[in-house]
């Protein structure tokens, strides 16, 4: 299970000028500092070698309060080139709406990195107002394929550990409780 936060992020900056490295800081309403990241790899190819900044026009408080102030770990897909479904009526109306949703496709902000204090994290927003600067690098087939294989072996670890402590939770003796 992952952390989805893009409805607390008010805003924020990721940077991969830096082969092989990804900074930044994000936001969260309802908090006084900034989230800051530090993540090995690298983005997809659309973001490769390149600063973004995001604002979320509606952000709204969450259950945020124990995700960890510097987020350290390996980046898994950070791209602004996702595809989605973007309803075209307001999403006020969708619960009433008795047809099928009127969409467009359009793309989607998706940041995705596995924490080592708070596990995957994603966020993925269609309607974020998003700045991207000119590559300082361009990613090549080789480095592409490096940083599948890094968010690959990110999430079967993510996963190992996520089993782990279900078999733990398991083991625990009732009582103890």
């Amino acid at each position: 299970m992952a952390w989805r936060i893009e409805k607390s992020v008010v805003r924020g900056e990721i940077d991969n000028t830096c082969k092989g490295r990804v900074i930044g800081k994000l936001w969260l309403a309802g908090h006084t500092e900034p989230i800051h990241l530090d993540l090995k790899g690298n983005c997809l190819p659309d973001l490769a070698g390149c600063r973004i900044a995001f604002i979320n026009p509606n952000p709204e408080p969450g259950k945020t309060d124990s995700f960890a102030k510097k987020q350290i770990g390996i980046c898994g897909d950070l791209t602004a080139s996702r595809k989605c479904k973007i309803p075209t009526i307001p999403i006020e109306q969708i619960k009433d709406w008795n047809k099928p949703i009127p969409f467009k496709w359009g793309n989607t902000l998706y940041l995705e990195w596995f924490s080592e204090f708070n596990g995957n994290v994603v966020i993925e927003a269609a309607t974020w107002h998003l700045e991207t600067s000119l590559p300082a690098w361009q990613m090549t087939p080789e480095e592409e394929a490096a940083q599948h294989e890094a968010k690959v072996e990110a999430l079967k670890r993510f996963m190992e550990r996520l089993q782990a402590s279900l078999e733990e939770m398991d083991d625990s003796d009732p009582e103890e409780e």
